[in-house]
């Protein structure tokens, strides 16, 4: 093979090599901006998205504890009451506000923001002093714990519904609202019943 033939061959090598080498560099950095763009959009949406006012959270933290504690003190009616009515408005608690928390969840998760953890200071010092309470004493303190929580429960999400600035948390209060003074009625009737065999 002549020198001028070989000398062809290998420039034709060296030009494939370097249109090669250009390809790979236009898809690599095409990838690399990609996936650099695919890790920024989390943290812009949720940069976006964790902006709820101070109002909105303190609602979120005063509704999240809320409810877990009526799921706690649910399941302490269902076993320590004695009053039939009781136990099944105990049963009904835990079915109800766990639903509702679960949903605050799923909407807080949405929103890039973390439930505030327990049932805090005040409602575990009902929870404490419920727990030492059977039967009829038990019936009692427990439904008028319940009708003081859902009266604050109706006035919390009320006052949110009002002035609440978030459309996703608006439109969950609004459909939440109607159960919480459902809750309310029933307790304010067992309570009535319960007064009414205590002045037998």
């Amino acid at each position: 093979m002549s020198d001028l033939k070989l000398g062809n061959l290998v420039m034709n090598a060296q030009r494939i090599s370097m249109a090669v080498l250009v390809v790979v560099s236009i898809v690599a950095t095409t990838s690399e901006k990609n996936i650099t763009s695919a890790q920024q959009n989390p943290i812009l949406a949720r940069l976006t998205q964790n902006s709820l006012s101070r109002t909105n959270r303190r609602f979120i933290t005063e509704a999240a504890q809320g409810g877990r504690a009526e799921v706690d003190l649910g399941r302490l009616a269902s076993q320590r009451g004695l009053n039939r009515e009781v136990k099944q408005y105990g049963e009904r608690m835990v079915l109800d506000h766990t639903q509702a928390n679960n949903e605050l969840k799923e909407l807080t998760n949405q929103k890039g923001i973390n439930l505030p953890p327990g049932i805090g200071q005040e409602n575990s010092t009902v929870k404490v002093r419920l727990s030492k309470l059977y039967g009829a004493a038990f019936d009692e303190a427990y439904m008028n714990q319940m009708v003081a929580d859902h009266n604050q429960d109706v006035s919390l999400f009320e006052r949110q519904s009002q002035r609440g600035d978030d459309r996703d948390l608006r439109d969950w209060v609004a459909k939440t609202l109607p159960n919480i003074q459902e809750h309310l009625r029933l307790a304010n009737s067992i309570t009535g019943h319960l007064g009414d065999k205590n002045r037998l």
